[in-house]
Formats: structure tokens, C-alpha cells, sequence
């Protein structure tokens, strides 16, 4: 089934969503192995979803959605749906139980939905937007500027590789890194 809604064996980049006293949205890297986990850092995913024991993912294609999530919280205006909780443009969506061992809590799929149905080849614009986003965001977390730099180092890629919306991301990005 998690197959049908995107989420293949090993590191899913989706947006997660959580609701605590406002709708939390973040970058997540949903684990499919032989069980299904996230790893978080202490944020406030951590803190609603182990209140709530609900985690939210939402699968999207969109670089744009992706840098403005990991580092604000995606208003109403974002979603085209509350119950269940679908970004506009989401491909897919699922819910899930959490049980935390430590920092990393183990998901038991609940229910989800394709939304729509794309056909897309890969694009390594967007894939580098991804991996600059886990050195970003890891950068403002842990203010190691080692961290910023390797996000910096995807720039080339992205402008060769990516589309207009790609490079406009990593431009969004460079504007929350300063």
C-alpha cells in the first residue's frame, strides 16, 4: 500500500505535518525498511507529534513548498484540504501512528489517498534543492558553518540541472540562510 502512495524502500523526502497549537509543516525523511521510522531533532514535530501520536505526510514535487516548510510553518493557505490534512498540488497523502523510542519514532500506517497522479522523470535540480535542504536546515539548527557551506556546494547543480522553479527555490533558501 505505501507503495501505491509513493513511499518506496529506503529515505522518503515528504513534507510532514502536525497539528498542536497550529499546524506544524516540515521537511521528514520517512525510513521504509523492514519498519517505518523518522528520526527528529528536538522542534516542534517532535513536540506535537508526541502529544498527538499522528503524523501526516504529504509526497510533493513542488522545490518551493519544500524550502519554505523547512523553515516556517505552512499557513491554511497552503492546503486545499484541513481533515485529512493535503498541501495543494500533493500527489499523495498519508496518516500514521507514532510510538517514540528516543528520537526516533516508529510509524504504523493508519490510511491515505492518491490526490493526483503524475508522471515525471527525474530531476537532479530538484534532488540537489533536497540535499541543500538537509545541510541548511541542519546549519540552523546546529550553527555549524560547515553546514552552510555544504549546502552552498549545490548550487552548481541546480543551475544546471534544475528548472526555473529549482533555481528559485535555492535562491528562497539563500534568503533564510542569511
Amino acid at each position: 500500500m505505501l507503495e501505491e502512495l509513493g513511499l518506496r524502500e529506503g529515505i522518503n523526502e515528504v513534507i510532514g505535518i502536525t497539528f498542536g497549537d497550529w499546524i506544524n509543516t516540515a521537511p521528514v525523511g520517512v525510513v521504509v525498511r523492514d519498519k517505518i521510522f523518522v528520526r527528529l531533532y528536538e522542534n516542534h514535530t517532535k513536540e506535537f507529534l508526541k502529544k498527538s501520536g499522528k503524523l501526516y505526510v504529504n509526497v510533493v514535487n513542488d522545490p518551493i513548498i519544500f524550502v519554505k516548510a523547512s523553515f516556517e510553518d505552512l499557513s491554511e493557505e497552503y492546503f486545499e484540504s484541513l481533515n485529512p490534512p493535503i498541501l495543494k498540488n500533493a500527489l499523495s497523502w498519508l496518516e500514521f501512528d507514532a510510538r517514540f523510542e528516543g528520537s526516533v519514532a516508529y510509524l504504523e500506517f493508519v490510511r491515505g489517498g492518491v490526490v493526483r497522479r503524475e508522471i515525471r522523470a527525474v530531476n537532479r535540480g530538484f534532488n540537489a534543492i533536497i540535499e541543500a535542504l538537509v545541510y541548511a536546515t541542519r546549519y540552523v539548527y546546529f550553527k555549524k558553518e560547515e553546514f552552510k557551506r555544504k549546502a552552498l556546494e549545490y548550487r552548481g547543480l541546480v543551475e544546471k540541472c534544475g528548472g526555473k522553479k529549482e533555481r528559485e527555490a535555492f535562491e528562497l533558501m539563500l534568503g533564510y540562510l542569511e
